[in-house]
């Protein structure tokens, strides 16, 4: 006999709309029932983890995320997710930690290395900020990122 798992991609999807129309206890109701029929869903985890850290239960989001990762779930944007969690947080080494695993899987998304700058930067090292930093500008990319990149430098070089 064998068990073929169902596709629980759509509820999924349709809780992330529901959570972009500010429906967020029914997008968490979605995320809730996805890892009921499946305990090993990675993609409800991932998802409820980033939907606990966009309502700041970061707690909560971390141990998703965790446990997404744990079971395989290997995206850049959940890692980046946690590493800012970490920052916020203070706790810097696990925030390097998920923010180099991050820049490993895609290492053209400029802002894990803008984040991981900040995560150096608060470590006190100046050179590896500015390192992340000067990355960040061989992207191509939005004026108004390129901006705010540039004046972080210039207060990291300041400093």
């Amino acid at each position: 006999m064998t068990t073929q798992k169902l596709d629980l991609m759509p509820f999924c999807l349709r809780a992330r709309a529901f959570l972009a129309q500010g429906r967020t206890e029914d997008a968490m109701g979605l995320f809730n029932d996805v890892i009921a029929v499946d305990p090993d869903n990675m993609q409800g985890y991932a998802d409820r983890g980033t939907a606990w850290a966009m309502q700041k239960q970061f707690d909560l989001a971390l141990a998703d995320l965790d446990r997404a990762f744990a079971l395989g779930y290997d995206e850049a944007s959940a890692y980046s997710t946690a590493g800012t969690i970490c920052l916020e947080q203070a706790e810097y080494d696990k925030a390097l930690g998920y923010f180099s695993r991050a820049a490993q899987l895609d290492p053209q998304y400029p802002y894990t290395y803008y984040n991981r700058a900040n995560v150096h930067y608060a470590m006190g090292n100046r050179a590896a900020a500015v390192a992340d930093l000067e990355t960040c500008l061989h992207f191509p990319g939005a004026a108004d990122f390129r901006e705010l990149v540039l004046q972080r430098l210039a207060t990291v070089r300041s400093a």
